[in-house]
C-alpha cells in the first residue's frame, strides 16, 4: 500500500521529520529568526516494541539561516545504513528544493532522490540500484505543502492554542504523496536525555486508503518550537520507532 514514508523525519521527522510550505500563498514567517545563524539538534531513535540497540539510529539535525533561505540537514546512522536529507527553503518558508541520500555501511549507494518546485508543481526523481523513476505533483491548493523533513519546520508555525486543523499534502523521496491533518492534542511535560521540556502534543493523521495511521511529535512550547520527541513509523513497512532528543548544539 502506498502512503508516504517518513524519514527521519521523521526520523526525521523522523524526524522523520522539521518543515513547511504554504500552498495557499502564506509565507511561514521566518523572518523573526533572521538573526539565528544555526539550531544544531542530537536524537536518538529505538523500535518502539523491540527496543532492539540493533537497529537503534542515531540522527543529527541542523537548521541554517542566512537572508534568502533556510537550509534543513540531517544525517541518520545505523548499523547497516547511512541516510543524508537537505531540504532548502526559500526567504519566505516555501520548499524550494531537496535531497535524500542513502549508502550501505560499506559505501555503495543504495538511494538516491531529488525533489524541486516550480510554481504549483514539485518535481521528483529517484534512483535505486540500476532503475531510476521520475514524476510530478500537482499541488492541491486548499492544503499545506510539506515535504520529509520540512513537516518539523512546518509545525513551528502552527496555530496553536486555537484549536484548529490543517490539512496536510505530504510528498516523499520514494515518490509518493499522501494526504493528512495535523492538530495539536495536548501540552504535556517530557523528560529525555536533553531534559525536561513543556511540548505541544502534534498529532498527524495519515489519510490511507483504509488505514489511519497515526504519527505524533512532541514540539517545545518555547520558541523556536523543536523536536524533543516523535514516535510512529519511519517508513510504510517499518517498525514504530521512538525517537528522543539527546542534545543541543
Amino acid at each position: 500500500m502506498k502512503y508516504i514514508k517518513y524519514p527521519v523525519i521523521f526520523l526525521c521527522f523522523l524526524l522523520y521529520i522539521l518543515s513547511e510550505c504554504m500552498l495557499s500563498g502564506q509565507s511561514i514567517g521566518y523572518g523573526e529568526n533572521s538573526s539565528k545563524k544555526r539550531e544544531g539538534y542530537r536524537y536518538e531513535a529505538v523500535p518502539a516494541k523491540s527496543r532492539d540497540a540493533l537497529r537503534s539510529k542515531s540522527i543529527e539535525m541542523n537548521i541554517d539561516y542566512t537572508d534568502s533561505q533556510t537550509i534543513f540537514t540531517m544525517k541518520s546512522i545505523s548499523d547497516k545504513e547511512v541516510e543524508y536529507i537537505t531540504i532548502e527553503l526559500d526567504a519566505d518558508g516555501n520548499f524550494a528544493s531537496g535531497a535524500r541520500n542513502v549508502t550501505h555501511s560499506s559505501g555503495k549507494s543504495k538511494f538516491e532522490g531529488s525533489m524541486w518546485r516550480k510554481q504549483q508543481i514539485v518535481y521528483a526523481k529517484r534512483r535505486s540500484g540500476r532503475g531510476q523513476k521520475t514524476r510530478e505533483f500537482d499541488l492541491p491548493k486548499n492544503k499545506t505543502l510539506a515535504v520529509d523533513g520540512s513537516l518539523l519546520l512546518l509545525l513551528r508555525s502552527f496555530p496553536f492554542d486555537q484549536n484548529r486543523e490543517w490539512k496536510l499534502f505530504l510528498i516523499d523521496f520514494s515518490l509518493h504523496s499522501v494526504s493528512g491533518t495535523v492538530r495539536q492534542a495536548g501540552v504535556e511535560t517530557i523528560r529525555v536525555k536533553a531534559g525536561e521540556f513543556e511540548c505541544y502534543r502534534m498529532e498527524v493523521i495519515i489519510h490511507a486508503f483504509v488505514f489511519r495511521p497515526k504519527i505524533t511529535y512532541w514540539i517545545t512550547k518555547m520558541e523556536p518550537h523543536f523536536l524533543v520527541k516523535h514516535r510512529g513509523k519511519i517508513g510504510p513497512f517499518t517498525k514504530t520507532y521512538i525517537t528522543q532528543l539527546v542534545s543541543i548544539d
